[in-house]
């Protein structure tokens, strides 16, 4: 096989998804949203795979979708860059340091759980947590809140979550039903009444005949 193939190439992207996310796959230490951060900043900042709006695409998607959302991201993004190869590696890379984190968690935490510098070092882990998914929250909301209706359909889901007991799937069904109703109506509005469309259709066959 020449060096230059194309399967060459694609092994080589396949290899650098896997130390990409291996690499990072630690920061998920207490939850995937605390990935987000580092995500975008190693696959749109640093590598440049991908644009903005791609990734906050993808990683609406990984929320949406069942399991890990950091996961979630790390196969749609090994997909989008190297098809099927590539979500294989990605998934690998991101899952494979975590296991062994608790792997080595799982056998200590019997004889170290009351220890107090344990106990000192996960209340300090919990603040920077919160913010790594608070600064994803934000950077992402930078991107998207571009409009009315996506403010809105954010501050009403945020209702939802904080005072009411609607689960969280229900939410993003009605946040996809929201955008797919806005999305008829722009769509409505902006074509030709079907009186005009006849109309012009019969000036067509007029002019022509």
């Amino acid at each position: 096989m020449h060096p230059s193939s194309p399967e060459t190439s694609k092994l080589k992207l396949c290899a650098q998804l896997f130390m990409t996310f291996t690499k990072i796959a630690p920061t998920t230490f207490g939850g995937g949203y605390a990935i987000l951060p580092v995500l975008d900043r190693e696959v749109v900042e640093h590598r440049h795979w991908l644009e903005d709006t791609e990734m906050n695409e993808i990683t609406a998607l990984a929320g949406a979708a069942p399991g890990g959302i950091g996961v979630n991201a790390a196969g749609l993004i090994g997909y989008r860059i190297a098809g099927l190869p590539g979500l294989i590696a990605s998934i690998i890379g991101i899952s494979l340091p975590t296991i062994i984190i608790m792997l080595v968690i799982c056998l200590g935490i019997s004889k170290y759980s009351s220890h107090p510098l344990v106990h000192a070092a996960l209340s300090g882990i919990k603040p920077a947590v919160i913010a790594l998914i608070a600064f994803a929250a934000i950077r992402m909301g930078r991107r998207t809140l571009k409009e009315l209706f996506s403010w809105a359909a954010m501050s009403v889901c945020a209702l939802l979550l904080l005072f009411t007991p609607i689960h969280p799937v229900l939410v993003l069904v009605l946040g996809t039903i929201a955008g797919l109703v806005v999305e008829w109506m722009k769509m409505r509005s902006t074509s030709p009444p079907k009186s005009h469309r006849h109309k012009h259709k019969y000036q067509q066959t007029s002019h022509h005949s």
